[in-house]
């Protein structure tokens, strides 16, 4: 004899149900305590004592990093630094200070050029990929060698491998912060960062090479404990 089939029943019949001692109304809901001790436990945000310009003046802007600076420039600057024994950052940041007051002074003219590949002037109208003559070149090459070797196959860069270093930054820290503003106001809407870098490590190189430009590295002198 076949077993009478029960009708199927909804996962919502329990709940859609009401009796007596249940009747549909409001809900309390209970009272939930926040945090450890309440309100008492809660992190309450205090009004800041130092000023914005604080922050920015010892926590941000330490270093500059930069776009674009042409490889054979960071090159002699790496070189530069190793035979010297002193941080890279220290003679960026003289060579750049040096030439800087030579475009301040007018004995360093800047001239820029319309840049058909972009919204900003260059300062290269020959094209910025080959200027600096053979010795940028090599390194180009040579940077852009070891770019290929790295590559995993299969997978293609945007861009050509001879602009990796231009897309790649640069950093330098520390980095003088005053000297870091004169370089961004000076190529604001003008002209590339890079190229302007690249444009002022030229000339202190070049005079640096004629002997014009020295570096006088100085040892390094840890206060004393004592010392107040």
């Amino acid at each position: 004899m076949a077993q009478k089939r029960l009708p199927k029943r909804s996962a919502f019949d329990d709940l859609s149900k009401t009796t007596d001692e249940t009747t549909p109304g409001k809900v309390e809901m209970p009272v939930v305590q926040l945090g450890p001790k309440g309100m008492d436990g809660l992190r309450i945000a205090g009004e800041k004592k130092r000023p914005r310009s604080w922050e920015r003046e010892h926590q941000y802007g330490k270093g500059y990093s930069v776009k674009g600076v042409r490889p054979d420039i960071n090159l002699w600057l790496l070189n530069t630094a190793e035979e010297l024994g002193v941080r890279v950052a220290e003679v960026a940041v003289y060579a750049l200070m040096y030439s800087m007051d030579l475009v301040d002074s007018g004995d360093l003219l800047v001239r820029t050029n319309p840049n058909p590949r972009g919204a900003l002037m260059t300062l290269f109208p020959g094209g910025y990929d080959r200027s600096g003559g053979e010795d940028a070149q090599l390194a180009i090459q040579k940077l852009t060698k070891k770019s290929k070797a790295t590559r995993k196959t299969g997978k293609r860069s945007k861009g050509q491998p001879e602009d990796d270093w231009k897309s790649k930054p640069v950093n330098w820290s520390p980095f003088d912060q005053s000297l870091k503003e004169r370089i961004v106001v000076y190529c604001r809407d003008k002209v590339p960062q890079g190229e302007f870098v690249t444009f002022l490590l030229e000339r202190a190189r070049d005079d640096h090479q004629a002997g014009l430009l020295v570096f006088n590295p100085r040892p390094r002198t840890i206060a004393s404990a004592d010392a107040k």
